[in-house]
């Protein structure tokens, strides 16, 4: 039988692990949302969730930066555009229409693996 600090351990994992877990969900209402922001805004012109098209597919930036804590700067990336993360003639153009509420939300979605 677990001894009282044992039992703490694992609860404290055992919480650990599901509050991980819970976090890396989305709500199905932000899914929803995070789709069509890349459906209207044009991402889909240039990102497909698997293949690689004019930009990484959606599922390789996830690979990339998996387990990193990139969410903000990934958003900052969305809104103001990039060049050269992907190769040298890779660039993201600026989306400054985006709110950085929708950025975000964005970010999170692709680093999440698009679900």
């Amino acid at each position: 039988m677990p001894t009282t600090s044992r039992r703490h351990l694992i609860l404290t994992l055992t919480l650990g692990a599901a509050a991980t877990l819970a976090n890396a969900e989305m709500k199905p209402a932000d899914v929803t949302a995070a789709r069509a922001l890349f459906a209207n805004n044009g991402c889909a012109n240039c990102h497909e969730m698997n293949g690689k098209a004019d930009g990484p597919a959606m599922r390789d930036i996830a690979k990339r930066y998996k387990g990193k804590k990139i969410n903000a700067e990934l958003a900052r990336r969305i809104r103001e555009g990039s060049a050269g993360r992907w190769g040298d003639n890779e660039s993201h153009p600026p989306q400054g229409v985006l709110e950085p509420s929708e950025a975000r939300l964005l970010a999170d979605w692709v680093l999440r693996g698009a679900p």
